[in-house]
């Protein structure tokens, strides 16, 4: 594939409070490249230096230093002109912000998945499908801490000039491991459809309709600390159906 430009980028940040701490810094160097086809290929690394205080967060007793590593490679591409992709991959060290309740913030193992597969098989429809992974890891072994895990497709069919659909359907999980953190194991499903009739660009009719599907209990309620309680299977815990008009009035 041929090369058509390369080169060297460098981003520095510093950040003080008013009270002249010195809150967060770091430096990214960057190597970026372009091939033709519209094809990128970016490599980035980062040193960054973030100060928490106990105002932050209360398990803190006094102001706490922490530096995290990221390694970052980017790549997209539309050298066929009706398939795109794009993929950020990352991995280092990240502060882990949602520790177990009483445990003061700490640094723990990163790794993050942020792709997109966009097809076009027609002039009429599009459709952008998208996985997202974010996982927290102990750094002296592979126990997890969280892993999030979000699938999302959206479809978009233009049937005429006037009329147009639209359906989005996107599944996100949290498992989480309560002796790293507070946050609890979700799942989650959404399917979101809508139809559009675009009588001309002031004027305009909208039917939708939404389902959700949650691990949560049914009926619904919270624990002593108020939070929603959940258990393993998906119910349908919200539905809803929209009709919209928007019309412009000129003076």
């Amino acid at each position: 594939m041929h090369l058509i430009s390369w080169g060297p980028q460098m981003e520095v940040y510093h950040t003080f409070d008013h009270e002249g701490n010195y809150l967060n810094a770091g430096y990214f160097p960057a190597l970026k490249t372009e091939f033709a086809g519209q094809t990128f290929l970016d490599f980035y690394y980062a040193k960054e230096m973030e100060l928490l205080r106990p105002r932050d967060f209360s398990a803190l007793t006094s102001n706490r230093k922490y530096v995290r590593h990221t390694t970052e490679v980017e790549f997209r591409t539309s050298l066929y002109r009706p398939i795109s992709f794009q993929l950020d991959y990352r991995f280092g060290s990240r502060i882990n912000y949602d520790a177990p309740d009483n445990v003061a913030p700490f640094l723990a193992g990163r790794s993050s998945i942020n792709s997109t597969l966009t097809v076009r098989p027609s002039r009429s429809l599009r459709i952008d499908n998208t996985y997202i992974l974010f996982r927290l890891h102990n750094r002296l072994g592979p126990t997890g801490s969280l892993n999030n895990h979000i699938i999302r497709t959206k479809w978009n069919y233009q049937y005429t000039r006037r009329l147009s659909f639209r359906f989005i359907g996107q599944y996100n999980a949290v498992l989480a491991n309560p002796a790293f953190t507070f946050l609890e194991t979700t799942k989650n499903f959404n399917a979101d459809f809508l139809i559009t009739y675009l009588v001309h660009p002031s004027t305009a009719i909208y039917v939708g309709y939404n389902s959700n599907l949650e691990n949560v209990q049914l009926p619904l309620g919270n624990d002593v600390d108020g939070k929603l309680l959940h258990s393993g299977r998906l119910k349908n815990d919200g539905r809803g159906l929209f009709v919209k008009a928007s019309y412009l009035f000129r003076f």
